[in-house]
């Protein structure tokens, strides 16, 4: 017999499986549009499908907290009430859409209004997160202060690497606009790569 538990459990595991398997193939994707030795075709195409599949592991960090709280309620562990889990279900579907909103904007003043509501999002959530996972573990918060008040602040620490990633990556789009139009320039390159090793070194970290 299948129960809450089992339900919740398997939609945890999915998207820990879809968050880091697509991630690393975003990763490799990433470093193949660093590459000078292929074509700027090449180097486009790689650059475009990394960002098409970086929507799975947004998608599904944006779910895993509601989800978690979930499955750790089916548990036993917590008692959220019915405010809570409203709350928590209210924040990942506006972040869903935000999410949904920047892949699929076409004019760039929405496209920049979603990112920015986005990065927006991020902080709030990394500050209210990372202080309910603090006073989780010193034995004042709404979890216990054991290894779920460590896991709730070692999540909330995510944000903080999601808003890096995102920061460190922005020159490449520029960088590859002047590629387009200047050709391979050695300072073009250089900017590419360190925008795509620093994005890399903080995706590294939320590992």
């Amino acid at each position: 017999m299948i129960t809450d538990i089992d339900v919740w459990k398997f939609i945890h595991i999915l998207l820990f499986v879809y968050w880091l398997g697509a991630d690393l193939g975003v990763f490799l994707l990433a470093k193949a549009a660093q590459r000078s030795d292929l074509t700027f075709d090449q180097r486009v195409i790689a650059l475009r499908m990394a960002l098409k599949i970086d929507i799975l592991p947004r998608l599904s960090f944006a779910l895993m907290f509601p989800v978690g709280l979930e499955l750790s309620a089916a548990l036993g562990v917590v008692e959220p009430g019915l405010a809570t889990r409203a709350i928590s279900w209210s924040v990942s579907a506006l972040w869903v859409v935000i999410v949904i909103g920047m892949v699929r904007a076409r004019e760039p003043a929405r496209a920049r209004s979603l990112k920015h509501a986005n990065v927006v999002l991020h902080w709030v959530l990394f500050l209210v997160v990372v202080a309910i996972g603090l006073t989780s573990v010193l034995g004042h918060g709404p979890f216990p202060a054991g290894w779920l008040g460590w896991k709730i602040l070692l999540f909330g620490l995510i944000f903080f690497c999601g808003i890096m990633i995102d920061r460190e990556f922005d020159p490449v789009a520029p960088a590859f606009a002047r590629l387009a139009t200047e050709g391979s320039k050695p300072d073009i390159e250089q900017v590419i790569k360190s925008a795509i090793d620093r994005s890399i070194a903080w995706v590294l970290a939320l590992y």
